[in-house]
């Protein structure tokens, strides 16, 4: 009899799928013949060692010695199948992302996950004996009321003295409440112990602008005051049509921020998932998700790896953030641009949400590749609108008027409120100690936070925010600092009502942006992100690769990329950094850089990995 093979992914960094032969037992064949699809969970043996693969091509003819190829451990393991979608959600991942889909795939089911599934699936055998042990108990013991129920009727069906007859009614009555209580608890027990409650559905606002733009089949990105309304509003239009929702977010704290404004209108409706929540909670927003009834799930970019199904909008706030990337380990991916193409595989809409959108999303804008709209509620960007005040701290200091980090004129406006003080090169003992001599015995109204607590705090509730030195957001040897320093500074201003900046450079372009159009045509000019790609080449230390690393970069800049020389960092890996046209051989020419660094790798007979990081921020 013919044997038959199948690829499987493996949660591993393979740059193949292994093949793999279904056991040859005729009877085991027929049994799991119609069973076996594209996605199921199988467990197999590679390198010594046992794994949960996923099945990715059934039918196959092997293109090694078939000696070698093992057969399938056990192809009914009980775990949840992976869709399609989800495989090709990964595939996009991997290459887009210069991994490999095995990467992707640990990444979005864990050890720790798969381990959970394995536990809850022997709960859930045990309960399930236990439960048919009960059931087949309980009908046992109707089946003795029963009978007993009959004799009494028997009995009294014959005449009887009075006294008799009223003991035997008092006898058959007790016998049939605990039959009805018997039957009752054998009913409870016949029933799903999965059974989910109703959904709440809710009403909502139509909007005519997102709607128009949603029509026109494209992600739309939104720049507007009032995000957190919206989300409300088309969130709750989704479940209307018993559709999921994803709201991905870049970091916990505003996770929380947006989890407490949600939770009264969607509290029952509502998932969280981040890493903050237990590893039990989290396995049973999996469980919801993946039965397919209608939720939004309030997410950190990990929620993108979750088993969707019937996915309907996915809502990616704070777009412009760069906590939205992955930078870590492998996969190095972005969840804003990959939840795009998440919603292009199911189908959903997709909205960006931003006060003061990425350069990115603004050139897919100009493109065409995204649609826009602006200030859905009017009045709203009039209020981010409001300039905050300039301090020019080295003026001040020529003409004696800084106490420390603090400029006479801002002592002047700090003098009443609740104050967040945002720290740039100051430390946080320095701040302490000037606002002590300025503000003795009336400090406790002041809060200090860094620029990168400032920006995943909710500021809203301060009267006044002051950065004391603003010059900390400009990093010359970044072409992003400006950028972010706009991005910043607008998120200050959509918080509070009065900023004021004490600065160095008062004269520095990013005060006076009304727009990013100025930097975007500065990107342009100099042939930077988002007009080009950039993918940074990590490459581990090792001895026999401290020789190498510039010979890398040399191979690859006489194989026509442009690649800068071999930079080492402080974590002891090497840098090589390539920049690609943004244009229709973009994804031809990374599949050849990673040929060509495979190749290299080969040639050199290493066995340390190289890892890309593509559009690194």
């Amino acid at each position: 009899m013919e044997t038959k093979y199948i690829q499987v992914i493996l949660p591993l960094r393979l740059e193949w799928e292994p093949c793999y032969s279904l056991p040859e037992d005729d009877i085991f064949r027929q049994e799991q013949k119609h069973i076996l699809k594209i996605g199921n969970r199988i467990k197999v043996k590679f390198a010594g060692r046992n794994y949960i693969a996923v099945v990715s091509a059934l039918n196959v003819t092997p293109d090694i010695d078939i000696s070698r190829i093992e057969s399938v451990l056990e192809l009914d393991t009980g775990l949840e199948s992976v869709s399609e979608e989800e495989i090709e959600f990964w595939r996009f991942i991997a290459s887009y992302y210069l991994c490999t889909v095995g990467e992707v795939y640990k990444a979005a089911y864990p050890a720790s996950r798969t381990s959970s599934e394995q536990t809850r699936l022997r709960v859930e055998e045990r309960n399930k004996r236990l439960r048919k042990k009960e059931i087949e108990l309980w009908k046992a013991r109707i089946a003795r009321l029963s009978a007993r129920l009959d004799a009494k009727d028997k009995a009294l069906d014959k005449r009887h003295r009075e006294d008799i007859q009223a003991r035997l009614l008092e006898e058959r009555k007790a016998i049939a409440k605990e039959l009805t209580e018997a039957q009752k608890r054998l009913l409870k027990l016949s029933e799903s112990p999965h059974a989910s409650p109703p959904l709440q559905l809710h009403s909502y606002k139509q909007n005519q602008a997102l709607d128009k733009a949603f029509n026109l089949g494209k992600p739309v990105l939104l720049k507007s005051s009032e995000l957190y309304e919206i989300y409300k509003n088309l969130a709750a239009e989704t479940l209307s049509k018993s559709k999921n929702v994803l709201l991905l977010v870049p970091e916990i704290a505003l996770a929380k921020r947006l989890q407490s404004i949600l939770e009264e209108s969607f509290a029952d409706t509502l998932k969280i998932h981040h890493s903050e929540e237990t590893a039990t909670q989290r396995r049973r927003v999996f469980d919801a998700i993946n039965s397919g009834k209608a939720y939004i799930l309030l997410s950190t970019r990990s929620g993108i790896f979750l088993p969707f199904k019937n996915l309907g909008l996915i809502i990616i706030d704070s777009e412009q953030s760069p906590f939205h990337k992955q930078s870590d380990s492998s996969p190095r991916y972005n969840s804003r641009d990959a939840a795009v193409m998440l919603g292009k595989i199911h189908g959903a809409k997709v909205l960006l949400g931003s006060s003061s959108p990425s350069l990115e999303s603004l050139l897919n804008v100009k493109t065409g590749k995204y649609s826009f709209v602006e200030d859905c509620k009017e009045e709203g960007f009039k209020d981010i609108a409001k300039e905050p005040r300039i301090i020019d701290t080295a003026a001040e200091k020529r003409k004696n008027g800084m106490l420390g980090c603090l400029s006479r004129k801002l002592i002047q406006e700090l003098k009443k409120g609740k104050i967040a003080l945002i720290r740039g090169f100051e430390k946080t003992e320095e701040v302490k100690a000037t606002l002590m001599q300025v503000f003795p015995g009336d400090t406790e109204r002041f809060h200090i936070f860094s620029i990168f607590e400032a920006s995943k705090r909710d500021l809203s509730g301060y009267d006044i925010i002051a950065l004391l030195s603003a010059d900390a957001l400009f990093r010359s040897e970044d072409f992003r600092s400006d950028e972010r320093a706009f991005q910043f500074l607008n998120f200050l201003k959509s918080e509070c009502g009065r900023v004021i900046i004490q600065t160095s450079t008062p004269k520095h372009q990013v005060f006076s942006l009304k727009s990013a159009e100025t930097l975007l045509a500065e990107r342009r000019q100099f042939s930077l992100p988002p007009y080009t790609r950039l993918i940074d080449m990590l490459v581990p230390e090792c001895d026999k690769f401290e020789n190498l690393t510039q010979l890398l970069s040399r191979r690859l800049q006489k194989l026509g990329f442009a690649a800068t020389d071999a930079i080492g960092r402080s974590d002891g890996k090497a840098l090589i950094r390539i920049t690609l046209n943004r244009d229709s051989q973009l994804s031809a020419k990374k599949e050849a850089l990673r040929t060509a660094v495979e190749a290299f790798r080969t040639e050199h007979k290493l066995r340390s990995n190289i890892s890309f990081d593509v559009d690194p921020y």
